[in-house]
């Protein structure tokens, strides 16, 4: 897969392929169903996207929150079979720009597609004035055919990020996953910490995690990842309230059964469910025994997990 942050000249080798438009934050069960038929209709298969997110420049208030890096999105869409991901660099500027201009220049002079492939909610140009009747109408004049896919809905609702994110910000990330479609994951480098695991037996990998959106603090079962190594886990995410009063909030994982030194690596913590919130104890041995607890609980369902 190819992978542009603006229009280059050798664009050429893509056209009369299929284009799919979005901002695919998070890259969702109904994101891959665009994906999905946009691979379906043939070939060269192109993504055209944004960074950053529109509504973090439109609508900076909101403090919209990404769901996962922005490298995320490059390696969900080379598994899903595109050809080329065009990510175009998002500014108050760029917002002004004209939803038929937006068409002819990073669509049609750029690709000259067969098929445009888009969502039942697709909105384009200065203002969101381009709809999917502009689209629709602007592709019949060049004899481009428009395929639009209905809402994909999931136990009575439409699946979409913003509702993902409300789960994530719930601590429901068993719920969140099963509308994205795999695991919600923190990724990030592995630090060195204060070492009060290993003091209690219990070791942690310390994450400096660069997702934006955080599930609130608690006790998670995970399953880290390095290396493509996949560890059974238990990750705590908050400000270790038993030891310190600082309200910094850390990302430590202990590796179930192992003992491992990842420092300096980049690991994917996977979330599947959490188990409890955090809490201060009286002192060290009662968290020990709580950790155990919580140890054995996340085997249980790592188990089931299989």
């Amino acid at each position: 897969m190819r992978i542009w942050r603006k229009l280059e000249p050798e664009g050429q080798i893509f056209h009369n392929g299929v284009v799919t438009i979005g901002n695919f934050d998070g890259l969702h069960l109904g994101h891959q169903s665009l994906i999905r038929k946009a691979v379906d209709l043939g070939s060269p298969r192109i993504v055209i996207t944004f960074d950053p997110h529109p509504l973090q420049i439109l609508q900076p208030q909101r403090h919209l929150q990404r769901l996962f890096p922005r490298e995320d999105l490059i390696e969900q869409s080379a598994l899903l079979g595109v050809d080329l991901l065009l990510i175009l660099p998002f500014n108050q500027e760029f917002a002004k720009t004209p939803a038929r201009e937006f068409l002819k220049t990073y669509v049609e002079d750029a690709f000259h597609p067969k098929f445009i492939v888009a969502g039942y909610d697709f909105a384009f140009g200065s203002g969101r004035e381009g709809t999917l009747e502009t689209l629709k109408e602007w592709a019949v004049e060049r004899g481009i055919e428009t395929h639009t896919l209905p809402p994909l809905r999931l136990g009575g609702e439409i699946v979409s990020s913003r509702r993902i994110r409300d789960l994530i910000l719930k601590g429901d990330v068993h719920s969140a996953n099963l509308l994205l479609g795999r695991n919600f994951y923190l990724r990030g480098e592995v630090i060195a910490g204060a070492g009060r695991g290993s003091q209690i037996g219990v070791p942690t990998l310390n994450q400096k995690v660069v997702n934006e959106t955080l599930p609130p603090n608690g006790v998670y079962v995970t399953r880290t990842i390095c290396d493509n190594v996949v560890y059974p886990s238990v990750t705590n995410i908050g400000t270790n309230p038993t030891f310190t009063s600082e309200l910094k909030v850390k990302v430590e994982s202990h590796v179930i059964g192992q003992s491992v030194d990842f420092r300096g690596k980049v690991i994917d913590v996977q979330l599947l469910e959490r188990l409890r919130e955090e809490k201060k104890f009286s002192g060290v041995e009662d968290l020990k025994k709580q950790i155990q607890s919580d140890i054995l609980k996340a085997k249980a369902i790592l188990e089931k997990a299989k």
